[in-house]
């Protein structure tokens, strides 16, 4: 069920990026912006609460998704987009490892 929700957040994910890349007025690309940094933090949330997000992504101070959304206020959306790809990347392999590796422990 988990991995469900994943890969339809996942999903979710690359279809507002690509909704929010296709051009049109500025007032939608940046409520494509908002879409996405609010789908992260919740992304970031959930992982948060498993103890399994990772150090770059979770690190509001010096992380990716810190230095994406001062890249956008800076006027930079190519280096904001990258940022943001790599962010919503990290989540979901995070939530992946996460779903692979919750039942580790020794085998006998």
């Amino acid at each position: 069920m988990k991995r469900l929700l994943l890969v339809a957040f996942a999903a979710s994910i690359f279809t507002v990026g690509a909704c929010a890349s296709s051009g049109g007025s500025t007032k939608a690309a940046d409520d494509g912006w908002n879409k996405q940094v609010a789908e992260a933090e919740a992304g970031i949330k959930a992982l948060k609460k498993n103890d399994a997000v990772w150090r770059d992504t979770g690190n509001w101070k010096k992380g990716y998704l810190e230095a994406a959304i001062k890249a956008h206020k800076a006027g930079d959306k190519a280096k904001a987009d990258k940022l943001m790809k790599k962010v919503m990347s990290q989540i979901k392999l995070a939530g992946l490892q996460y779903d692979a590796e919750k039942n580790a422990g020794p085998h006998y």
